[in-house]
């Protein structure tokens, strides 16, 4: 009998979709997003929705990090970076699992949330295959290791 890693071929991809968007009341939020430690999103000032489309491997673990800077702080004006949607082979991640995730900012408000409203860096760490871990926090029993 074969396990889900000989059905899907260690080598087979899955795709990785993130959305997201700025609140621009009081100036262009700046974005870096480093994702398993490779840079695929620039430091730049987010002017608008974007979304980024790449593909990992099965067997890989994920690592995301978003990190905003260049907030100015106005308590009548905001300026934010909402992710809209995290999705890992078409299942939604974030918002659907925000308790999972680690948002360190320079307010020490550690809120699990998809609205960045600090300077500072949101983590999500997916520290085993994907499918091993999307089967233990969705509760649907354990994936062992090929």
């Amino acid at each position: 009998m074969k396990n889900f890693y000989d059905q899907q071929g260690i080598n087979t991809n899955i795709n990785f979709v993130l959305e997201f968007e700025p609140i621009t009341n009081n100036g262009e939020p700046t974005i870096e997003i480093i994702l398993n430690n490779e840079k695929i999103y620039g430091k730049y000032p987010l002017t608008s929705f974007r979304r980024i489309y790449t593909r990992l491997k099965l067997m890989d673990s994920i690592k995301l990090e978003i990190l905003m800077s260049d907030k100015e702080y106005d308590a009548e004006k905001e300026t934010a970076i909402i992710i809209k949607t995290l999705k890992i082979d078409g299942i939604e991640i974030i918002p659907q699992y925000n308790h999972l995730i680690d948002y360190q900012n320079d307010h020490n408000i550690n809120t699990k949330t998809n609205y960045l409203g600090y300077n500072g860096k949101w983590t999500l760490d997916i520290d085993r295959p994907f499918y091993q871990w999307y089967h233990q926090i969705s509760g649907q029993g354990w994936l062992l290791t090929p």
